[in-house]
């Protein structure tokens, strides 16, 4: 059963969290007087700003700090410092904790956070929020389109950019779920991969090949992920090829929606790119050629 977020309110209290990589201190520092000057209330885990290794702090620092967000009652949401590497190892030490008992908070990130929408998601229902980390993302227009999500506003987006490779015959209403194409497909065989029979599958990446991505949409097919799926959807290819290659991105998404008898969309802008918009994790989205409609509450 899906659980979803309280509504996040004007003044709320908002935890940083940083389960991956090691975290740039200017950067995070710029979109937390975003989130600050908008009238938020912004504290750190104790070791966000930690290194070991490649990693913000130790596995069980990093995952002590993330439980101790989901705990605290003054937290309303969590969003991530960063992506890079690190998600997926906290995912056993997050099952020797029992969660269940707790109301879902907002929780946001993208690109390695993947691990832990997939996590949270498989585990206790809980729908998070695919969406911009706090060290490269709460721009002007990023930054409000998350709160505005986040805040459970009705939000309807008409996305120009994005191409139609296999027409739908009438809008399609059902849960998206993905992310990250690389962390998803890494999560094949493990407790943590998200069952996608009935949803729309959202999934974008950066800097890969096409023959790699057309390699990890193999993986989940013959693995048997893709059946029972109401369309997909790609985000922006960011340094994944380009239109002169003889196999492209774009290629790739037309093929699997023809195979999987799908509609397909391609240049969502949400992901590795410029734009980044906040797309709730196990929510039902309403999508037609142009637009995406997100409910509010």
């Amino acid at each position: 059963m899906r659980k979803k977020p309280k509504p996040l309110k004007a003044g709320a209290h908002i935890r940083i969290v940083a389960p991956a990589g090691i975290v740039n201190p200017q950067k995070l520092q710029r979109s937390q007087d975003f989130l600050t000057h908008r009238g938020y209330t912004v504290s750190q885990g104790a070791h966000v700003l930690d290194q070991h290794e490649i990693f913000a702090g130790r596995d069980t620092d990093r995952v002590q700090d993330l439980i101790d967000a989901l705990s605290d009652p003054q937290v309303d949401a969590v969003i991530a410092a960063r992506g890079g590497y690190g998600s997926v190892r906290l995912l056993p030490l997050l099952d020797q904790v029992d969660l269940s008992h707790l109301e879902p908070k907002c929780l946001i990130g993208y690109s390695d956070i993947t691990a832990l929408h997939a996590y949270f998601f498989t585990r206790y229902g809980w729908i998070t929020y695919h969406g911009p980390v706090m060290e490269s993302d709460w721009t002007q227009e990023n930054g409000q389109m998350a709160l505005d999500v986040l805040a459970g506003r009705k939000t309807c987006w008409l996305t120009r950019e994005m191409e139609v490779l296999n027409r739908p015959h009438a809008p399609i209403t059902a849960p998206w779920q993905g992310g990250n194409l690389t962390v998803l497909t890494s999560l094949i065989g493990t407790p943590y991969f998200p069952r996608l029979n009935g949803t729309v599958l959202f999934v974008e990446d950066v800097n890969e090949a096409p023959y790699r991505i057309d390699r990890m949409f193999q993986h989940l097919l013959l693995a048997g992920c893709l059946e029972g799926i109401r369309g997909i959807v790609w985000g922006e290819a960011v340094g994944c090829g380009s239109d002169a290659d003889p196999l492209t991105v774009k290629q790739i998404i037309h093929r699997i929606a023809l195979e999987c008898g799908i509609p397909g969309w391609y240049n969502f802008p949400a992901g590795h790119g410029v734009t980044n918009w906040t797309v709730p994790l196990g929510q039902p989205l309403t999508i037609s050629d142009d637009h995406v409609l997100v409910a509010g509450d």
